[in-house]
């Protein structure tokens, strides 16, 4: 992503919607949600304040507007991790997968194997 673009929870559900198929209508998007119990026009205004940050493109070229994700899933799922862990915990991986790994069935050598690649990755400091 060239600038940087913040998209609320609620969006990305749109988006997520779009990176498994662009070009979609308001229509369609809509009946992807319809487990939702969004309105139409919160949908719209949805799309919309995805198009004017420049997260989602429109194509009219066949007189029917059909939306598509201008941002790469893959960036933006980058991005909220590293908010996620600037967020909670203060930008320490070792600190997010030492709570993960707490939490998780790893067998004692998985644990310290993965706690031995977080300290790599953070060049053997302990934050």
């Amino acid at each position: 992503m060239n600038k940087e673009i913040n998209i609320t929870e609620t969006e990305w559900k749109i988006m997520e919607i779009l990176w498994k198929s662009p070009m979609l209508t308001l229509g369609d998007i809509r009946k992807a949600l319809s487990d939702t119990d969004w309105s139409s026009s919160t949908i719209k205004t949805l799309v919309r304040r995805l198009t004017q940050k420049g997260a989602v493109g429109i194509d009219n070229s066949q007189n029917k507007f059909k939306y598509y994700p201008i941002v790469k899933e893959d960036k933006c799922k980058l991005k909220e991790t590293h908010n996620l862990i600037d967020r909670i915990y203060n930008g320490s991986v070792k600190m997010l997968m030492a709570n993960l790994v707490s939490e998780s069935n790893l067998t004692d050598n998985e644990a310290k194997q993965l706690m031995q690649i977080i300290e790599k990755m953070e060049g053997g400091d302990s934050k």
